[in-house]
């Protein structure tokens, strides 16, 4: 975001009685140099033949560090520019420097933990996620794949700003490790000890039967087979070195709810059924759920947890719903469920222009607020009623007589010089001359100078 403060080009006029110049009331004599808006440098420039300007060589940052037209500096944690066009107009911006702390008070390169993710503070002041944190303390940097309990889980960061923690892989693309260390193909059975495994999604080893020499086939989960004297019972879903039987559920990784399946086949399964919120509450997959400053879904496909601010969730994790603040040149405001929006702009000043609409600064010009290509920008405004030095009120476009000068009200709010005016002989074109009776009246623009001047006819 940047912050603009705008004083428009500099002023000449003539008076051949004018031996110093003449700024806001004040009398400077030749070279001097002083401060204005607490922004900007005016220097006096005199010639021989009685004219003079002022123009503007600079700017003055808050702390008071001077900066020459066209030139930019970083001050603290913020950087300012002195801007001046061809055209005259002359602008201090500030923007924040690579150094700036961000929203929430944490300096540039410091990182923080919220929850299961981590942050870090980058240039200018911007938070940047940086990876996704498991309850085992493992680490997965964003955008990249890594191993939390066993499965391979990708770490992504969405262009709405939502972080998810997903499965990487299809579940049947992971294979299913033996205790020999041999590897096992999805649905592929095997035998360990006196269990039948199958490998089902996920790379996990289910059992689905026992195994005895003295039968030749797979002993269903609970069966009884009887060979010679002595009886031989199946075991069922295993998971975490747990068994579990057919139907029953269970919490796993505090993070969902888990159901022991079996088949006709006599193969079983574990399936997710619903997910836990961290306060314990359990939702079905598909739904949410609104828990403190927090809404919690349980999403269906890859089964996630996914959070999301609430509705009265901060926003930023620092603002309370319907709390405004200021940053740089703009107030925000704070929404349910996390949103921020822009109400106003602030000027250096500290004048505030509501979003869409336009005001007058104390310099003199006129200033907007507007969405520019789906940007908010506080800029100067185009088309901005003028003010008279009698103070009455002109329209854009609309011209009127100043003692000798003719003006019109042009863009900003700004009245330019087009004409010059002669009571009872009338108008002079910019570069003009007229002559009525004996005298010679001449209208001068010259250098971005404004002159009139009157002469005897030869």
């Amino acid at each position: 975001m940047l912050r603009t403060l705008v004083l428009l080009s500099s002023i000449a006029i003539l008076s051949t009685w004018a031996v110093k110049c003449k700024y806001d009331g004040q009398d400077l004599d030749n070279n001097q140099i002083i401060v204005v808006q607490n922004a900007f440098r005016i220097k006096c420039l005199t010639e021989d033949n009685g004219s003079w300007k002022t123009e503007i060589v600079g700017c003055v940052a808050p702390d008071g560090t001077e900066i020459d037209a066209g030139q930019k500096k970083e001050v603290g944690d913020k950087v300012h520019e002195c801007v001046k066009t061809e055209g005259g107009q002359v602008s201090l911006k500030e923007s924040k420097g690579r150094l700036a702390a961000c929203p929430g008070g944490q300096k540039n390169g410091e990182e923080w933990q919220e929850k299961s993710f981590k942050f870090r503070c980058g240039d200018g002041g911007v938070v940047k996620f940086i990876a996704c944190v498991g309850q085992d303390g493992s680490v997965i940097n964003s955008g990249e794949t890594g191993k939390i309990g066993g499965f391979e889980v990708k770490c992504l960061q969405h262009a709405n700003g939502t972080i998810t923690m997903q499965a990487a892989n299809d579940p049947k693309s992971y294979e299913c490790k033996a205790k020999d260390g041999s590897m096992k193909k999805n649905g592929e059975e095997y035998i360990e000890g006196n269990f039948v495994r199958k490998c089902a999604d996920y790379g996990q080893g289910k059992i689905i039967g026992c195994y005895a020499e003295s039968v030749g086939n797979t002993i269903g989960v609970n069966q009884n087979v009887t060979a010679g004297d002595a009886p031989v019972v199946y075991s069922m879903c295993e998971q975490d070195g747990k068994q579990y039987k057919n139907g029953s559920t269970f919490i796993s990784r505090e993070s969902f709810r888990m159901k022991c399946v079996t088949f006709k086949n006599l193969t079983s399964t574990l399936e997710v059924v619903s997910c836990i919120t961290p306060a314990g509450i359990e939702i079905p997959i598909g739904s949410q759920l609104e828990e403190g400053d927090r809404v919690f879904e349980c999403t269906s496909g890859n089964v996630t947890l996914k959070s999301t601010p609430g509705q009265t969730g901060k926003c930023r994790g620092t603002h309370r719903v319907g709390e405004e603040w200021v940053e740089d040149s703009f107030k925000f405001a704070c929404e349910p469920y996390g949103k921020i929006i822009i109400k106003s702009c602030i000027t250096k000043e500290g004048t505030e222009i509501s979003l869409g609409d336009a005001k007058r600064v104390p310099a003199g010009y006129a200033m907007e607020c507007v969405i520019v290509n789906g940007h908010v920008a506080l800029q100067t405004a185009k088309t901005f009623d003028c003010e008279t030095g009698t103070g009455e009120t002109k329209k854009f476009g609309e011209t009127w007589n100043e003692g000798n000068f003719v003006r019109r009200c042009a863009n900003h709010g700004v009245s330019e010089i087009i004409g010059c005016y002669v009571d009872n002989v009338g108008s002079v074109g910019l570069n003009q001359n007229l002559t009525s009776g004996d005298f010679l009246y001449m209208c001068i623009h010259q250098n971005d100078q404004f002159k009139f001047r009157t002469l005897r006819a030869q």
